[in-house]
């Protein structure tokens, strides 16, 4: 068994130019409009998916407490 590379032949596009996108994946801003849109893939995971229940409610609970904690400790005034 032998491997060979063999380079693009394509050329990459320009700046400005549509440019493949691959599914499946979804950038998601840390702004207000990144929570709203992050609510709604919650929300949607959690009717289209029933077994990731425990999993969504897993995960909000931890964020929840690891979130206060850095919240309590970046809060107290430094000496």
């Amino acid at each position: 068994m032998t491997l060979s590379y063999e380079p693009s032949k394509q050329k990459p596009p320009e700046p400005g130019q549509n440019r493949p996108r691959s599914f499946g994946t979804i950038t998601i801003p840390g702004t207000p409009v990144g929570a709203i849109v992050s609510a709604g893939l919650v929300v949607i995971c959690w009717f289209a998916l029933p077994l990731s229940h425990l999993f969504i409610l897993g995960t909000g609970g931890l964020g929840l407490v690891l979130g206060l904690l850095l919240y309590w400790k970046h809060r107290t005034p430094r000496e």
